[in-house]
This record gives structure tokens, C-alpha cells and sequence, in this order.
């Protein structure tokens, strides 16, 4: 007999959740996923490098690019760093777009292609050639008196992008300017911030406690059967609403519960269309505003 599944129905009845309750088994699913459970995720291609300059580099890389399937990602951001072997920051040091469209000739990651690719090269290139480093960027653009990183991340990515704005550059490199949920900017700043693994702790300048949740599809959804997001677009507004639910639990570190969470539903653990052999073992069963009947 086949088992039955249901499909995601904002509508259904929902049942109130304790905040103690709910912050224990949140607790216990980040004790869940560690490391060990990483693949697939675009983290993975920066945790290869063992120098910080290495590792932005590799960050601002993946996680522009980390929109559609994760292991689609991680192999297409993992052939551009390939190329740019055994390097990538000295490889930004000396970068000539001419060569660069040589070198990346026949990228393709969805509705992105070489030319775009480059122009993303020659923004960080600019970056390095002005500051030294991206971290040192990111360090003249963070005001710890702003109340989160919105301010922040609107500086950097418009240091960044500069007068080569593109609407293409506008996609990659997301800015809270533009009211977007900027999953993927807010990602690579975790990777950079948060000082427990899988994340690497490299600009310890900035506080975690200003870092926005990245909110995908997976986590918004996620976050709607738990009754912590009741926004029906994944915006910045949410991701901020979303980020000020979970500082009841963990004031100082919001954002670490989004791995553990992102785990669910990357390996189809929890999805639009339930399975009750997955939601039966989930550890936020009795918490899930949306059970399985």
C-alpha cells in the first residue's frame, strides 16, 4: 500500500507551539546535521581552502551562484574554481577579462553564462586590487551601530558593483536595497561571520547577532509548518521577521539554526509533499504546525 502524502496547504488548522518546546527541538536538530552531513552544499567548495583570502573568494563565488539544485552548484561554481587553480584570490589579483572569457569559455549555470561570469570576476577583482581583501571591504563598508547587516550588506554590494551595474550583477549580488530576501549574500556573510562549524569565523569584526537568516524556498517553507514565518513571500522583510523569531531562542546567534533547517529540506527530509516515513522520525514532528494525519 502506497503511503500517503499530502501537499503544503497554508489553510489547514494549526495548532499552538510552545516556545521552550519548539527552541528544545531546534536545538536538537542543529546537534543533528554537522559536518559530516554537508554534502551537497556550495559551503563545501570553500571549506577546500585553508587561506581566509582563499575562502571569500570561494564564498562570494558559491554562494552567487547557488540558486537552483545544490549539487548543480556545487559542480558548476567547482569547475570555475578549478580554473582559477591554485588560487583564486592571486588568480583575482592579476585578472584581465579578455583572458577570463578565454579561460571560462562555456560556463553555464541556468540562465547565467560566460559574459556574466566575468563581469562578477572583474567586480571582485576591483574589490581586491582597492582593499587587498574582500573581508577588508566588508570591514569598511559594517557599522556595528546599525541594527542589523542590511546596512552593510547594502554598502558592500554597491562597492562592489560600483558603475558596472547590470541586472545581471543585480541577480548575483543581492542587496537589501532592492527589498530582496538576499538568500544567497546573507549565506556567504554566515560562512563568513559565524564562528561554529560547518561556518569558518574568518571576520570576527562582525557581530553574529546582526546576520539575517538566509530564507530559500526550503527554509521558508520550513519555517511556515513551524509557525515562525506567516509571510507568503520569501522578501526581506520575512527573512527579518523570520531572523527576530529565532533571536528568542539564541539572541546572540540567530542565524545557526539555518543549516540544520536548510539539511531538511536539501535532502528532501521535509518537502512540499510530505512523506509520513520521513515526518514520523522528524525530530520536530510534535512542534510541526502542519502533521501528517
Amino acid at each position: 500500500m502506497l503511503n500517503r502524502v499530502s501537499t503544503f496547504e497554508p489553510d489547514m488548522p494549526r495548532m499552538p507551539v510552545r516556545g521552550e518546546l519548539l527552541r528544545q527541538r531546534l536545538d536538537a536538530l542543529v546537534a543533528t546535521f554537522d559536518v559530516s552531513t554537508i554534502e551537497p552544499d556550495p559551503l563545501q567548495l570553500v571549506l577546500r581552502y585553508g587561506d581566509p583570502r582563499d575562502q571569500e573568494v570561494a564564498g562570494i563565488l558559491a554562494a552567487a551562484f547557488a540558486y537552483g539544485r545544490a549539487d548543480i552548484v556545487v559542480a558548476n561554481a567547482g569547475r570555475v574554481l578549478d580554473r582559477m587553480a591554485p588560487s583564486p584570490y592571486l588568480y583575482l589579483t592579476s585578472f584581465v577579462p579578455a583572458e577570463g572569457r578565454r579561460r571560462f569559455a562555456g560556463f553555464t549555470h541556468r540562465f547565467h553564462k560566460t559574459p556574466e561570469l566575468v563581469a562578477l570576476l572583474a567586480c571582485l577583482a576591483a574589490a581586491i586590487r582597492t582593499h587587498g581583501t574582500l573581508g577588508d571591504l566588508f570591514r569598511v563598508c559594517y557599522d556595528d551601530a546599525d541594527k542589523d547587516i542590511g546596512p552593510s550588506l547594502t554598502r558592500f554590494v554597491a562597492a562592489l558593483i560600483g558603475k558596472r551595474r547590470t541586472k545581471a550583477l543585480d541577480y548575483l549580488l543581492t542587496s537589501p536595497a532592492n527589498g530582496s530576501a538576499c538568500k544567497r549574500m546573507n549565506l556567504f556573510l554566515r560562512w563568513m561571520v559565524r564562528t561554529t562549524p560547518p561556518d569558518l569565523g574568518i571576520w570576527p569584526f562582525v557581530d553574529p547577532s546582526k546576520l539575517v537568516m538566509p530564507v530559500d524556498t526550503h527554509v521558508h517553507r520550513i519555517a511556515t509548518f513551524l509557525g515562525l514565518n506567516n509571510r507568503k513571500s520569501a522578501d526581506w522583510k520575512a527573512a527579518r521577521a523570520l531572523t527576530n523569531r529565532l533571536a528568542k531562542f539564541d539572541p546572540a546567534d540567530p542565524v545557526r539554526y539555518d543549516f540544520a533547517i536548510c539539511r531538511l529540506g536539501i535532502l528532501d527530509l521535509c518537502s512540499r509533499r510530505r512523506r509520513k516515513e520521513n515526518c514520523d522520525v522528524c525530530l520536530l514532528r510534535d512542534v510541526c504546525r502542519f502533521p501528517v494525519r
